[in-house]
């Protein structure tokens, strides 16, 4: 990076930070070096080679809330796990659902993706993750729970993000979507639209993510009879316990507004998480030990997204991103293989810049100059922004993936192998149904 010259937008500070993030992404892919270490060395570099002006602007991603809201996840998965809650929910999953293995994997992500057509992803996430892990402990050889652990935690989130779309509600970067469209050209996705085209998609993505994800990582089958025996064998009260009461009591609060914020924005999703994650452990309250609380947290998730947060914010000061947009060619499309090309797009912008909001303010401009400049829908165009630009699973750097790959059951290449040809399959979707979506609706 020392070699290239800078031209036009993108200036020596640009290609220096173009050369930090791909020896950054390397480094994390290939596993060289632990990731807490990897990120503390860059944090050291970003100032000595000038990425950043000075160190205290290279920690500027630790300021931001979606660190602290993982902090506060991992608070309240452990409050789940402390108590039987888990293992009941559990329990009426495997006793409707837990003919075999497979099945219960399923079950498991069509209720995650269910929750977050109105809660945040990540919250969402945390509590099926908790419940995976309660039924993992069904088996006793460690190889087969390597297998089926790793089928699991990386169904969970891909589960959570794909039922984000269902709703405006399900995430707030749909509703950014939605407010950056109103913006700049004063048209706007109403609710019913975007459920018209969330909901159907959910249909036919979730069942196809289940499939490629069995099929790559083959989860270990367990016999029926063991199955039976370990929902006869959970020491769980037959009535529901006071602690049990009183977690259901403030993670219904904190789901409640969670709800709001998607139309409150003087909410904030991370403070609400702290607040609840803190009401566990309280005096009086007592269903977490601050201990424990403080043992569950993976330092190297938190440490991941503040690394990969200051990255994303100098490439927006060094004007990287500017120089990106400046890249994207002048094209004549029809509607569906617009629309298959902002997905692609989209998709492989993730690898690149993986702070969803970030990519999502980059590159609404551009994307809608695009559309329009070739006769398309600018609405349509951002829809498919929209719905794309929070499935960013295919490396776990993104919030919702990198709870589940702390608990260690996969790699990073075990995500890329099994999640490339799942995005491939969303590009696909999407070329096939959003346009009908603009048919329907004149859009």
């Amino acid at each position: 990076m020392f070699f290239i010259p800078g031209t036009g937008e993108l200036t020596p500070a640009g290609i220096r930070t173009i050369g930090m993030l791909l020896a950054f992404l390397i480094l994390l892919i290939t596993e060289t070096l632990p990731v807490m270490l990897v990120c503390l060395i860059f944090l050291f570099l970003m100032p000595v080679l000038k990425v950043t002006e000075g160190f205290p602007a290279a920690l500027t991603g630790f300021s931001n809330p979606i660190v602290f809201f993982i902090l506060a996840s991992f608070g309240i998965a452990a409050a789940f796990t402390e108590i039987p809650l888990s293992k009941r929910l559990l329990i009426v999953i495997l006793k409707i659902f837990g003919k075999n293995v497979k099945s219960t994997i399923f079950a498991l992500m069509a209720c995650s993706s269910v929750v977050s057509s109105v809660v945040s992803n990540v919250p969402t996430c945390a509590i099926f993750m908790a419940v995976s892990l309660s039924f993992l402990e069904l088996y006793t050889d460690p190889e087969a729970k390597k297998k089926t652990g790793r089928s699991l935690m990386i169904a969970i989130p891909v589960a959570s993000m794909i039922g984000g779309m269902m709703t405006p509600a399900g995430s707030s970067l749909n509703l950014m979507a939605i407010s950056l469209l109103e913006q700049y050209t004063g048209r706007t996705i109403t609710f019913v639209q975007w459920m018209a085209a969330g909901i159907p998609l959910n249909i036919v993505l979730v069942p196809l993510a289940w499939l490629i994800i069995c099929f790559i990582n083959k989860p270990a089958e367990l016999k029926t009879e063991t199955v039976k025996a370990f929902i006869n064998e959970l020491d769980i009260p037959k009535r529901i316990t006071v602690p049990e009461i009183k977690t259901l009591a403030v993670t219904g609060v904190m789901l409640t507004f969670w709800i709001l914020s998607s139309w409150y924005r003087g909410i904030n999703i991370a403070a609400v998480a702290l607040a609840g994650s803190c009401v566990f452990c309280l005096p009086g309250i007592n269903v977490l030990k601050f201990k424990t609380f403080l043992s569950r947290i993976s330092w190297e998730s938190f440490f991941l997204v503040g690394t990969v947060l200051s990255l994303g914010s100098a490439m927006v000061s060094n004007n990287v991103s500017d120089w990106a947009v400046s890249l994207l060619p002048a094209l004549n499309l029809s509607t569906p293989l617009l629309t298959g090309f902002v997905a692609a797009t989209t998709f492989v912008g993730l690898i690149f810049i993986p702070v969803s909001p970030s990519l999502l303010t980059f590159m609404t401009m551009p994307f809608i100059a695009l559309a329009e400049g070739t006769g398309g829908s600018g609405t349509l165009v951002m829809l498919t922004f929209g719905l794309c630009v929070a499935q960013c699973y295919l490396l776990p750097l993104d919030t919702v993936p990198l709870l589940t790959y702390s608990t260690g059951y996969y790699s990073m290449t075990d995500m890329v192998k099994t999640n490339l040809p799942l995005q491939i399959g969303i590009v696909i979707a999407m070329s096939l149904w959003i346009p009908v979506i603009g048919r329907i609706f004149n859009i």
